[in-house]
């Protein structure tokens, strides 16, 4: 079961790695694509929050002690993260995106600020990683009720921004430091929400499995496509991060995996060996994205392209240089302060 559970996940890390891909491979497009450029960013929405849910569903809860979870998950991220840092940093003053004293501004601030906001997620993760620790000891100790209580505590925080659809005036997404249920919002959720699916495994026959992933999918769809049509100013409101879209579209794409597992033992395998090079393809990938594939295709794009064609090719191209250069990178002495392998 565990070997099942670990192969799912692994899917799912390679998912979730492409979808933030897709999701930085949309170029500038005419107003009559419009509506294809909303669905590209419909299927790359989970992206960042897939990983966050892996995450969850991997590393807690932590049965070491605090200084060693620490040392052992930071010393992971801090020198790979510093490297790619620093070359975007070069990379946006080679170009003239930015000017000495703003990459000199950037560099200082590098503890506190992703140099790219693409890097959001790393930062998001080493606050989760600082209280994995101290929320342990409660997902070690509580109940499947209890569980399913804090997840709904969570599930209403999400649900605060649509307020906004009824009582303009009453909530808006920048929130309320004094609301009631401020400490029970944020990326935490999707973290718990990992634990939770695989602690407890949703696992149907195919055609209940089917049906429950189709309404998850449809539910994500439905709030985003009012807003396209009828109210486009909300549309950051609910399709964001922090979104019941977002919510839904994780747990239909979790469940999927945990009821169709592939049963071919080379894609398995291929799959999992993918997997291992996830992190280090999303340091590198913003790079590959928009200073190579992107200024490629540039010269050889008259005019806008539906973006249902575009971005995909774009992202499956991103994707394979990637890999290929964190691959190549991994064949070098201490690779693994580089690109994590």
């Amino acid at each position: 079961m565990e070997s099942k559970r670990i192969h799912y996940i692994d899917n799912l890390r390679v998912l979730a790695c492409f979808l933030v891909i897709l999701t930085h491979s949309a170029m500038s497009t005419k107003d009559s694509y419009g509506f294809y450029a909303v669905i590209i960013s419909l299927l790359g929405n989970p992206s960042s929050e897939l990983f966050l849910t892996i995450s969850g569903a991997l590393l807690l809860p932590t049965r070491i002690k605090m200084k060693e979870f620490y040392i052992k998950r930071f010393s992971r991220l801090a020198l790979p993260v510093l490297f790619w840092s620093l070359i975007i940093l070069l990379i946006q003053y080679l170009i003239g995106v930015n000017t000495l004293g703003i990459t000199i501004k950037k560099l200082i601030l590098i503890p506190l600020s992703p140099v790219t906001g693409v890097y959001w997620f790393i930062y998001t993760i080493c606050g989760l990683y600082l209280l994995a620790p101290v929320i342990s000891p409660w997902i070690i100790a509580s109940t499947k009720k209890e569980y399913q209580f804090i997840l709904l505590l969570w599930l209403c925080t999400i649900l605060l921004p649509y307020i906004s659809f009824i009582l303009p005036d009453f909530y808006h997404i920048d929130g309320n430091y004094y609301f009631i249920l401020n400490y029970f919002g944020g990326f935490l959720g999707y973290m718990l929400l990992g634990v939770y699916l695989r602690k407890y495994p949703i696992i149907l026959p195919k055609i209940k499995a089917i049906l429950l992933i189709a309404s998850l999918v449809t539910l994500a769809i439905l709030p985003i496509l009012y807003c396209y049509l009828f109210n486009r100013e909300l549309i950051n409101i609910i399709n964001n991060n922090l979104s019941i879209s977002s919510v839904l579209l994780v747990t239909a794409i979790f469940i999927f995996f945990q009821n169709f597992g592939s049963t071919n033992i080379k894609f398995n395998n291929f799959i999992n060996y993918l997997a291992k090079y996830t992190f280090g393809i999303y340091l590198v990938h913003i790079i590959i994205v928009r200073n190579v594939v992107q200024y490629i295709y540039s010269f050889y794009r008259t005019e806008p392209i539906n973006p249902l064609i575009e971005s995909p090719l774009i992202a499956i191209t991103s994707m394979i240089v990637s890999f290929l250069c964190v691959k190549l990178i991994s064949k070098l002495p201490q690779s693994k302060n580089i690109v994590g392998v």
